[in-house]
């Protein structure tokens, strides 16, 4: 594969949505298979060995989410997040790895209750070397509430007014209420898989910023995923601007769009809606009062998050690229739009969380377009093989890779901060408050 165009080749491996207690049954026997992740592999042993095949076909990012070996569930075990970083570190040792944190489920609920809202998100506060991970997608669904409240006080919250000194404004004025409610978001999603408990914004701010300041003390990186745009790119410029979160201040951020998440992110139609979409996320490289000092490095992923029940809606001719005209599914769609010399995308990402099904290619006399099983090694032979038609290459070269994803930005930062703090003092205290959620 050659071409001036690569991307990071991204699994997300396992995902929160498609388990049994999220799905419920509708007598078709593949759909309920699909649905239920029949297909996603829950141990230890069997996903890293997934991950060394995915590594040697080139994935140099990996994002999972910890799922109960035995009920198959979500679940907020770092234990089981441990068990998968520490060997997946030892045997792929120039992979990037991701958490995931939007987490939901019986087993999920359940725990939050025990032991607060930070359960949903602990896992960002794991060194490294202890079994953390590189990136963990802070800003879950669920913190997506303190921007319906800004709504509800404000006014719709639109592009332009996200880029306005009156959100500037609301940054500053906006304060976040303890009331509980049950939080529901309104996604594409299997039966119980918007259903995030009861919660307040004033709860979720407490979270996000901690887990902000987790990241920043542990020297590592930060990374949300946009779910309902406009709102998603709102959340993420309250979270960069607000000066008690300061959400990317070490100098990198990485934004993975969930295209065909909610009816607020649909599946694009066209090229030109993937791209604003991909330049609304790169804009926050840039402070609102400051639009011509670049003050983080931003990376942008994106994955094809579609219910295999809405994936034949999405089978459509490609409006660009090298099979310009000919159908294609929405997994194919993007890898097209993203292999783009303009694109603006770093990772590429596939995997069992956003379609864990494969859809038929028309040839042959078969109009293409049905659904079947398939596995993450699958998935990632579709998306090489339309890179490769679109002569994109998959960029495996770690001192590239880490450079482009503004790692280095992040070391810098750090060694400044020493400097200024030659006796080891923190640059911010960790607040010790206590996040409780009922």
């Amino acid at each position: 594969m050659t071409g001036g165009k690569s991307l990071i080749l991204g699994c997300a491996s396992t995902g929160a949505k498609f388990t049994p207690g999220n799905h419920r049954a509708t007598g078709d026997v593949l759909l309920d298979q699909i649905s239920t992740g029949t297909t996603i592999k829950n141990s230890p042993l069997a996903l890293i060995a997934e991950a060394e095949a995915l590594y040697g076909m080139g994935c140099r990012y990996y994002h999972y989410h910890a799922r109960n070996p035995r009920t198959h569930e979500q679940s907020t075990s770092n234990d089981i997040y441990q068990q998968i970083s520490r060997p997946l570190q030892r045997r792929c040792k120039e992979m990037l790895i991701s958490f995931g944190a939007s987490r939901n489920g019986p087993e999920v609920r359940e725990a939050i209750a025990r032991f607060g809202e930070w359960e949903r998100i602990s896992q960002s506060s794991l060194p490294l070397h202890l079994g953390g991970a590189h990136f963990v997608t802070i800003q879950a669904a669920v913190e997506l509430q303190l921007m319906c409240e800004v709504e509800r006080q404000y006014g719709d919250v639109g592009l332009d007014f996200v880029d306005s000194e009156r959100f500037a404004k609301i940054v500053a004025d906006y304060r976040p209420s303890d009331r509980l409610t049950t939080t529901s978001l309104e996604t594409y999603s299997t039966s119980n898989g918007a259903d995030y408990g009861r919660t307040s914004p004033l709860i979720q701010f407490e979270v996000y910023r901690s887990a902000v300041r987790a990241r920043q003390q542990l020297g590592l990186f930060h990374e949300v995923e946009w779910v309902q745009f406009p709102r998603s790119y709102a959340m993420t410029r309250y979270a960069v601007e607000h000066p008690q979160i300061r959400l990317g201040g070490s100098g990198q951020l990485n934004v993975t769009l969930l295209f065909g998440f909610s009816p607020r992110l649909p599946f694009p139609r066209s090229y030109a809606e993937f791209k604003q979409v991909v330049d609304t996320a790169r804009k926050l490289e840039y402070d609102l009062a400051e639009p011509g000092v670049k003050k983080r490095h931003v990376t942008v992923t994106v994955g094809a998050a579609v219910l295999p029940e809405q994936a034949g809606q999405h089978v459509a001719p490609l409006d660009v690229g090298a099979r310009r005209g000919r159908t294609a599914c929405a997994l194919r769609r993007l890898a097209t739009y993203a292999a783009q010399p303009d694109s603006g995308v770093d990772v590429l990402r596939f995997g069992m969380e956003d379609t864990p099904y494969a859809v038929t290619e028309a040839g042959g006399g078969d109009r293409g377009g049905l659904l079947r099983l398939a596995d993450n090694c699958e998935l990632a032979e579709i998306v090489i093989n339309e890179l490769a038609v679109n002569g994109a290459s998959v960029e495996t070269d770690h001192d590239t890779i880490f450079d482009r994803m503004g790692l280095n930005w992040v070391k810098r930062n750090l060694f400044h901060e020493q400097r200024q703090r030659p006796l080891g003092r923190p640059a911010r205290p960790a607040d010790d408050r206590a996040l409780q959620s009922v």
